[in-house]
C-alpha cells in the first residue's frame, strides 16, 4: 500500500464520520477518485480492516481483526512509512511534497486540521519550506482568503519532488526502485518503479548507454514523478529550438526508446518535451567514474577545456601544485564537467555516497576542488553542492596519488668505523635490496664525517653512532642488514620520514592552547597574526579570510583547516590552535575545537610536493582519529601534538 492510501487510513481513523467533501479535499482529489481510492484500501485490507461509506456519506475505520489491524500498523512503522508526520522534519518534508503537487489554493486552517498541529507550529514549519523550495526557484505565494499555493515551473517542482523522493530513502535499506519506498507512489499501485526500471534497463542495455548506480536510481525517480505529474495533467514546457536541438543527440535517441517501452508497458505515451526532459537526465547523469571506458557519450567542448585550464590555474595559484600539464586529470575533469554543467543548468541534483570518506579523507585534495570549483560556479553558475565538489575532489586525489607513486630514487651516504672494506660491503647490501630507490651511495668513515658534502644526500646509513646532529635524516643499521631492518629502510626510501615532515612543518612556537575565543574570526585573526611572525606576505590574513567565504573549511571531529586563497608564504608550515569551548565554524553543525592554519609555499619541486602530500596524509589520518583529536584537545600540549602525529604517521 502506498504512502497516500495509508495516510487516508490514518486520517478516517482519527475522524470518525467524516464527511466525502471534506476527505476529498484533504487530498485535493474528486469525491469519484475518493471512492477508488476506498474501493482499492478495502482490497488491500480484505480481513483486517475496512473504510465504510455512511449511508449520509461520511466515512469511518472498521476494524475487523483487531490483532491483524495491529500487526498491520507495526509493519507499516518498521518499514519507515508513516501516513501523518509527528517531527517538525516530517511535516516540512510532507508540506514541500504536497504543496508541490497541488495546483489550488489551501488555507492555513486546512493544512493545520490535515496535520493535527497548531496554526503557530505549522507557520513555524512554513519558514523552512519556503527556504527548501527557493532552493528549486520556487516560491510559496500567500493570499489573504486565499491561502497558500506554490508558484514556479513545471521543472522545478519535479526537481523538488526527486530531491524529497531521494531524501526519504537515505538510510533505508531497500532499492529506490520499490514501489512502496516512494512517498508519491501513484494511486493504482501499477505503475511502479519495477516496472520503470525494467523499461530503463532494458534501453540501457541494448543502447550501450552506462550511468552509475546511484544515477541510475536518481534517474528512476525522475521519470517515475514525470509519469506521475503528466497522468495530473503537468506536462514540461520546452521551446522548439531547444527541442530540436535536444533532438539531435544521443541521449534523446536513448530517451525516445525509454519512452516507447513505457509506452508499450504502461500505457502511458510521452510527447516529444517529455522525451526531452528525460534526454536532459541522461544528459547529467554521467560522472567521471561511470562504466564504459571510451567515453563516446561525452563531447568536450572549447567551452568546458578553458574552464578546466581556469581551475588548474586557481590551484597552482592557491596551492603551488602544478597539474597544468597533467593532461590525464585535464581529461578526467572535463569529462566530468559536460554532464555537470547539465546538472547546473537544468539546477539537477546528483547525490555522492562517497561525500563523507573523500572529505575527511583526502583534505588536500577536498580544498583544491572546492577552490578550483569556483571557477565552475562562476561559468554556470552555483553554488556546487558538497556531493558535487566530492566528484572534483576524487579526481585531484587521483592525480596526487599517481604523483606519490613515482618515487624519487634517493642519495645515501653510508659511514662506517672500520674502514673501507666494511663501507664498501653496507654499499653492495644497500644496492642488492634497494637499488630501486637509490640513485647514488657514497662512503666515508666517521673520523672524515665533517669532510662529507650533504647538499646532494638524503639519508645517511651508519653502523656506527654519530653523537652530533647532521643536516639529513640518519639510521643506523648492521652490517648485513636484517629482515626487520631491510623492511624499515625501504619504507624510508619509498615513502620518506613521516616523522622527520611533522618537525618540518610543526613548530612549538606557532601551537597555541586554551585559546579563549567565541567566534571563527577571532580564532583565525589570532593564529593569522602568529603566522605573520613566519614572514608570510602582508595579504595572509585577507587571503585566508575570503577562503572561509568561498567554500567550508570544516573536516568534522572538530577539526577546521583554514588556507589562504593563494600561495603568501615562502615556506610551508601549520599554525595550530586548540580551543577549550568549540567555535561554529561553517554554521551551526560544525562545532570546531582544534584549527590547522595552513600556510602554502612558492616554488617547489615534484620532491617536495610528493613530500607535502605525504604530510597531508598524516594530518587526514589525525583529522579522522576522534580518539587523537579528543585526546589533543583534553590535553592541549606540545608533546601530545607529536605524539598524536607520530602514532597515525
Amino acid at each position: 500500500m502506498n504512502a497516500r492510501d495509508i495516510r487516508l487510513v490514518e486520517v478516517v481513523s482519527a475522524n470518525p464520520h467524516i464527511s466525502s467533501a471534506d476527505l476529498s479535499s484533504a487530498f485535493d482529489i474528486s469525491e469519484r477518485t475518493l471512492r477508488t481510492y476506498v474501493r482499492r484500501i478495502n482490497e488491500e485490507l480484505d480481513g483486517i480492516a475496512r473504510v465504510h461509506r455512511h449511508r449520509g456519506g461520511g466515512y469511518s475505520l472498521l476494524v475487523d481483526d483487531v490483532e491483524a489491524w495491529e500487526s498491520w500498523l507495526e509493519a507499516n512503522r518498521r518499514d519507515g512509512v508513516r501516513a501523518t508526520p509527528s517531527t517538525p522534519a516530517e511535516r516540512v518534508s510532507y508540506l514541500v511534497n504536497d504543496l508541490v503537487m497541488r495546483r489550488s489554493w489551501i488555507t492555513l486552517d486546512d493544512l493545520s486540521e490535515m496535520l493535527y498541529v497548531s496554526k503557530s507550529a505549522l507557520s513555524n514549519d512554513l519558514h523552512e519550506v519556503e527556504r527548501r523550495l527557493a532552493q528549486f526557484n520556487l516560491a510559496l505565494e500567500k493570499r489573504p482568503r486565499y491561502g497558500l499555493r506554490v508558484s514556479g515551473t513545471e521543472m522545478s517542482r519535479r526537481l523538488c519532488l526527486a530531491a524529497g523522493a531521494m531524501e526519504a530513502n537515505e538510510g533505508v535499506n531497500r532499492k529506490v526502485g520499490d514501489a512502496d519506498a516512494f512517498p508519491l507512489a501513484d494511486a493504482d499501485g501499477s505503475k511502479d518503479f519495477n516496472q520503470i526500471a525494467a523499461c530503463v534497463d532494458a534501453v540501457l542495455v541494448e543502447s550501450d548507454f552506462h550511468i552509475n548506480p546511484v544515477a541510475h536510481q536518481n534517474l528512476l525517480v525522475h521519470i517515475s514523478i514525470a509519469l506521475l505529474r503528466i497522468e495530473e495533467g503537468c506536462y514540461v514546457p520546452m521551446p522548439e529550438d531547444r527541442l530540436e536541438a535536444i533532438g539531435q543527440t544521443h541521449e534523446f535517441e536513448v530517451a525516445h526508446s525509454i519512452a516507447c517501452k513505457i509506452g508499450e508497458r504502461l500505457g502511458i505515451e510521452l510527447p516529444g518535451e517529455e522525451v526531452a526532459y528525460i534526454a536532459i537526465h541522461l544528459a547529467g547523469k554521467q560522472t567521471l567514474y561511470d562504466e564504459g571506458e571510451d567515453s563516446r557519450n561525452i563531447v568536450i567542448s572549447d567551452e568546458v577545456w578553458s574552464v578546466v585550464t581556469e581551475m588548474l590555474e586557481s590551484v597552482w595559484a592557491a596551492f603551488r601544485f602544478d597539474f597544468r600539464n597533467d593532461l590525464e586529470l585535464r581529461m578526467n575533469l572535463a569529462r566530468h564537467i559536460v554532464p555537470l554543467s547539465v546538472r547546473l543548468r537544468y539546477n539537477m541534483s546528483l547525490k555522492n555516497p562517497l561525500l563523507s570518506d573523500i572529505r575527511s579523507r583526502y583534505p588536500l585534495a577536498w580544498s583544491m576542488a572546492t577552490c578550483s570549483c569556483e571557477e565552475i560556479e562562476d561559468h554556470w553558475g552555483g553554488p556546487l553542492s558538497d556531493d558535487e565538489i566530492a566528484y572534483i575532489a576524487l579526481a585531484f586525489a587521483l592525480a596526487l596519488e599517481r604523483t606519490r607513486g613515482e618515487t624519487p630514487r634517493k642519495n645515501v651516504l653510508v659511514v662506517c668505523a672500520s674502514g673501507a672494506g666494511s663501507a664498501r660491503l653496507l654499499e653492495y647490501r644497500c644496492r642488492k635490496e634497494f637499488g630501486e630507490y637509490i640513485d647514488t651511495i657514497s662512503t666515508c668513515d666517521v673520523l672524515h664525517l665533517d669532510e662529507a658534502d650533504f647538499s646532494h644526500v638524503d639519508y645517511v646509513f651508519t653502523t656506527v653512532p654519530i653523537n652530533r646532529a647532521l643536516p639529513v635524516p640518519v639510521r643506523e643499521v648492521s652490517h648485513f642488514f636484517d629482515a626487520s631492518e631491510v623492511e624499515g629502510v625501504r619504507q624510508l626510501l619509498r615513502s620518506g620520514d613521516k616523522t622527520d615532515l611533522i618537525g618540518r612543518y610543526f613548530d612549538r612556537d606557532l601551537f597555541f592552547t586554551h585559546l579563549d575565543c567565541s567566534t571563527k574570526e577571532e580564532v583565525l585573526n589570532v593564529l593569522c597574526d602568529a603566522a605573520s611572525a613566519r614572514g608570510v606576505d602582508a595579504s595572509f590574513k585577507e587571503l585566508v579570510f575570503k577562503r572561509e567565504e568561498a567554500a567550508a573549511t570544516s573536516f568534522g571531529n572538530s577539526v577546521a583547516m583554514p588556507h589562504p586563497l593563494e600561495v603568501a608564504s615562502a615556506q610551508t608550515f601549520v599554525t595550530v590552535g586548540l580551543l577549550d569551548r568549540p567555535v561554529a565554524w561553517d554554521g551551526a553543525q560544525c562545532p570546531v575545537s582544534a584549527v590547522f592554519l595552513i600556510a602554502f609555499s612558492r616554488g617547489r619541486g615534484r620532491d617536495a610536493d610528493r613530500e607535502l602530500d605525504n604530510f597531508f596524509g598524516i594530518l587526514a589520518d589525525l583529522f579522522l582519529d576522534e580518539g587523537a583529536i579528543q585526546r589533543l584537545v583534553r590535553e592541549q600540549t606540545w608533546d601530545t601534538l607529536i605524539d598524536v602525529l607520530g602514532t597515525v604517521a
